[in-house]
């Protein structure tokens, strides 16, 4: 989700097919392994369904282990239940995928260097290439002759030493770079320890509450990196320069870059919400909890940002009461705009939620997905925490660069959930009814 600055939700425009995969968390992503949710057995998946296996095994494969962190033995397991593909706005359509490419290492230009990176797709116009470093690139057919040719050898993701090295030459000397247990965090010289511990602090925090609740969590392969620019105008060049079109935001998570920018221009209270939700974002796409090459329902990736914007939830004290954990901001929307009293308008909410992120796109309904999204994924997480963790195991382990059918969707979600919706929407509102 991209924040603006004065609380607003922004919209992201994408150029192309391929680019839009690179383009925000409104675009998750995914690999390819046999994990079949772990829940009762009317939770488990047909025998059939399990066995539905996409044309190609061999991107999946590459894809899964290169942006997930997962073990070529993991990725080299049937998919669960892959969707049929069907149009989508934020993803290849399969039918632009080649499917015959054989994933290898190339050198590709960027401006006027060469890089080295894996050639992980193509579609009719275009290549799909991750550098050593993490980015993702994107080489159009016209000038894929002169600007991307295979070389031998195998891919080795960039070390926190080089990338660190790399960054302080990118920044320059009015930029220092800190290098903490899981990030290499770029700030102006002389801001002490404060982001640093912040995004180490969030991060360890997004982890532990994931493994208490049973979801699947992954060394990532890349280095995370932070941007904490001087202020907000310094923040917008730098997203301008990186290509991405938007305006009024306090941070955000890049997909392409897979980089956390921020300013240090104002309060941090004013802000901090917004860093902590893109941070979570970082993580859950660093750490196999969501992938960069899936689609994966809006409702599940943001429900997990906006569920990590309190204050108790990144700072260690994830364990402390209820009432702590809860996103105030997300309860009073949803008061303010569904009847939350109503089973049945509720469920028609939860109904359009699961099968299309069309809430997300739309500016009157748009508060309200992220509210109701973070509703879905907090019930989950406080009162079935077997399904949350089901539901995130299966999201992310869906086969890269299909797109996801709505009805496809509901049946997922009910079969991993273990219910139907109109049951799902009693529980929610009875839960929603208690909280303060």
């Amino acid at each position: 989700m991209l924040r603006g600055a004065d609380g607003s939700d922004v919209f992201l425009r994408c150029s192309s097919p391929l680019t839009s995969i690179m383009s925000m968390t409104l675009t998750s992503i995914a690999k390819t392994s046999n994990v079949v949710p772990t829940g009762t057995p009317h939770r488990l998946l047909s025998y059939a369904t399990r066995f539905r296996v996409v044309q190609t095994r061999l991107v999946p494969l590459v894809a899964a282990i290169l942006l997930s962190g997962m073990s070529a033995e993991e990725c080299n397991a049937e998919p669960v239940a892959p969707a049929s593909p069907e149009r989508s706005e934020h993803l290849v359509s399969s039918q632009s995928v080649a499917p015959s490419i054989r994933p290898g290492l190339v050198e590709f230009r960027v401006g006027n260097s060469w890089q080295s990176g894996l050639h992980l797709i193509e579609s009719a116009s275009e290549s799909l290439v991750i550098g050593r470093d993490g980015w993702l690139h994107t080489i159009s057919r016209t000038e894929k002759s002169e600007s991307m040719r295979s070389i031998a050898g195998q891919f080795q993701p960039t070390s926190s030493v080089e990338l660190r090295n790399r960054l302080r030459a990118e920044f320059g000397r009015e930029f220092e770079v800190i290098a903490t247990q899981n990030f290499l965090v770029v700030q102006p010289k002389g801001r002490g320890s404060r982001w640093p511990k912040m995004f180490e602090q969030c991060h360890r925090a997004f982890v532990t509450y994931m493994e208490r609740r049973g979801v699947k969590v992954r060394q990532g392969r890349f280095p995370m990196v932070a941007v904490v620019l001087p202020d907000a105008r310094a923040m917008y060049d730098e997203i301008a320069r990186l290509g991405i079109d938007v305006s009024r935001v306090a941070g955000l998570y890049a997909n392409k870059c897979n980089r956390v920018m921020t300013h240090d221009g104002g309060a941090i209270s004013m802000i901090a919400a917004t860093v902590r939700h893109e941070a979570a974002h970082q993580s859950a796409f660093n750490c196999g909890v969501h992938s960069r090459v899936n689609d994966t329902p809006s409702w599940v990736t943001e429900g997990i940002g906006q569920m990590f914007e309190p204050d108790a939830m990144s700072s260690g004290r994830s364990g402390t009461r209820l009432v702590e954990r809860v996103n105030k901001d997300s309860v009073r929307q949803l008061r303010e705009t569904i009847d939350m009293e109503d089973p049945a308008e509720v469920a028609r909410w939860v109904d359009r939620m699961i099968r299309s992120d069309d809430l997300f796109r739309n500016p009157t309904t748009i508060h309200t997905a992220y509210a109701l999204a973070w509703s879905m994924m907090f019930y989950l997480a406080e009162r079935d925490t077997e399904a949350f963790a089901d539901i995130l195991n299966f999201t992310a382990t869906r086969p890269p660069f299909e797109t996801y059918k709505s009805g496809q969707r509901m049946i997922d979600f009910e079969r991993v959930v273990g219910t139907d919706v109109r049951d799902f929407s009693n529980r929610l509102t009875r839960f929603v009814a208690s909280l303060p």
